[in-house]
């Protein structure tokens, strides 16, 4: 390749990402105008259309964002696979699952931080409304799936492979335990703070499990 065509692919990259940002803050600005009807109002009195009308867009461009009015809560900036692939490919650490687990702090703290009200109000919503909560579940394994995968792989593992599942499970176990723990404190507590104790109490339980599982007995055949 030339440098001229170095470029040209350098420069198209850009465009791309800008792009991407674009997008994202665009749905920001939606997602923030939802949540504050939704606290005015109530999630199951708000339209699509009237969500559309407070962000100063059409439904059509809505649905162009989020396929739901389930989704406009859900979803987060890490959502998006320009961001998910950049803050996926980070070198925090060299060793994989320390890797694994500095990634997911980030992105806890990235999302706490950046508007912890916001954040706080997706999760109320999420837990306390049956249709979100529903999709919120269905969420929540999709992106566990997409997790064994990443983090399978940063391994040296295939996804499908117990050790990876069972470890990358547990992980995101920790990260939906200290989500949890935040929202039914009244969102008083640190968040980073809870999933680093999250994490803690997982490595102590492994200790713990360790001879209890030699003691298993061995599968028949």
């Amino acid at each position: 390749m030339t440098l001229a065509d170095q470029a040209v692919e350098a420069g198209a990259g850009r465009q791309s990402m800008a792009r991407a940002r674009r997008r994202i803050r665009a749905k920001c600005h939606v997602q923030a105008e939802a949540l504050r009807l939704f606290a005015e109002r109530g999630y199951a009195q708000v339209t699509v259309d009237e969500i559309a009308r407070a962000a100063d867009i059409s439904s059509r461009t809505f649905f162009r964002y989020f396929p739901s009015k389930e989704d406009v809560v859900l979803w987060d900036e890490y959502d998006e696979p320009s961001l998910r692939e950049e803050v996926w490919g980070l070198p925090l650490a060299e060793d994989p699952l320390e890797r694994t687990i500095l990634i997911l702090r980030k992105i806890i703290y990235d999302e706490y931080l950046a508007d912890r009200d916001l954040l706080f109000a997706r999760i109320s919503i999420a837990l306390s409304t049956p249709s979100v909560r529903a999709r919120f579940v269905a969420q929540q394994i999709a992106d566990a799936e997409l997790m064994f995968s990443t983090i399978a792989g940063s391994w040296g593992m295939r996804a499908e492979d117990l050790d990876a599942r069972v470890m990358a499970a547990s992980l995101y176990a920790a990260v939906m335990v200290a989500v949890e723990r935040w929202h039914s404190g009244g969102g008083r507590d640190d968040l980073g703070r809870l999933f680093d104790g999250a994490v803690r109490a997982l490595a102590e339980g492994a200790w713990r499990l360790q001879p209890i599982g030699l003691r298993l007995p061995s599968s028949p055949g």
